[in-house]
């Protein structure tokens, strides 16, 4: 058998790029420093980055057959993200505004989805669990998503020496996310759904988030749920994570950046390094929160994700 793969579960979307000066003011016409295209969609961006640092990586979505689609197609194609468990439908698919301000190093992301159809469940029964190692979620779409997840916790219940790890990232601001995060061994708490639900600080992040799944485990003890790794990372302040099996906690400062080339997609590129470290590099939760920020680091002083390849730690 081959190498096991990473799986990714998510959107895959074209990003359209306008490099800035300055932030536009509104109603007013004005010439942008640079502008391209590129494939994004969080767990399309994982996929990037994964591949880029040497990992088999996969790609689940729902894609399309449309002309605008075949960009983001050959995209993967050239690296090497396989795509061919992918359901496709007929429209366009959705896509992103982004301005990116150079002198501040923000980005901000205006998204366009007009009905897109969603990855169902009976999509995802089409795949074979043998093949992968680890599946991450982009946490969306909880009733099928959930389904997704009991899929592989079955799966595993069968197959322990070759057990699959199932990550979450919670990002979307909806707190039933937290019934995918209580199914899941490893649990990525985004800073805006940690002030969307009120907490100030990485550290209360996760120890909230870490309340919430043992409230939702203490509700329903018809299974028995897995400790979970909860990780926050706090932009540039810092990254904090909580081990629920030793319940052990600590907080790792971001890695200081001088010049900020491109920020978007930072997130998703320490999502994919955290997930890299564990997976192939077999590092234990503080040491892969640090490869994550180390990585994020790098990658936010290049264009897009191909220079991830060339990362040293």
């Amino acid at each position: 058998m081959s190498e096991p793969r990473i799986l990714c579960v998510g959107m895959c979307v074209l990003d359209i790029i306008h490099v800035c000066a300055e932030y536009p003011q509104e109603d007013t016409d004005k010439r942008c420093l640079d502008g391209y295209w590129q494939r994004g969609g969080n767990a399309s961006n994982n996929c990037s980055v994964l591949s880029k640092l040497g990992a088999k990586c996969e790609f689940l979505g729902m894609t399309s057959s449309a002309v605008a689609f075949q960009f983001l197609y050959e995209d993967c194609k050239q690296r090497n993200i396989e795509l061919k468990n992918c359901p496709k439908s007929e429209m366009n698919p959705p896509f992103s505004s982004v301005i990116l301000v150079k002198n501040q190093g923000t980005r901000t992301i205006v998204h366009a989805n007009t009905g897109f159809p969603i990855l169902k469940f009976e999509d995802f029964q089409k795949i074979n669990l043998h093949h992968y190692s680890w599946i991450h979620f982009e946490g969306r779409n909880v009733e099928e998503t959930k389904q997704m997840i009991d899929m592989i916790r079955k799966y595993n219940g069968k197959h322990k020496e070759n057990n699959i790890k199932i990550s979450v990232e919670l990002e979307k601001l909806n707190k039933d996310l937290y019934i995918l995060a209580m199914r899941a061994d490893v649990v990525f708490v985004g800073k805006d759904i940690a002030q969307h639900m009120g907490w100030s600080s990485a550290k209360e992040a996760v120890y909230s988030s870490q309340s919430i799944i043992g409230d939702l485990k203490a509700k329903d003890i018809s299974e028995t749920w897995p400790s979970q790794m909860i990780i926050c990372p706090w932009g540039s302040e810092c990254s904090d994570a909580l081990d629920g099996f030793s319940n052990d906690y600590f907080s790792l400062p971001a890695v200081s950046v001088e010049n900020i080339v491109d920020s978007l997609g930072a997130g998703d590129t320490f999502v994919a390094a955290v997930i890299y470290a564990m997976n192939n590099l077999n590092k234990n939760l503080k040491e892969s929160v640090d490869y994550g920020n180390h990585v994020a680091a790098f990658k936010i002083q290049h264009r897009g994700y191909d220079c991830v390849e060339n990362f040293k730690l």
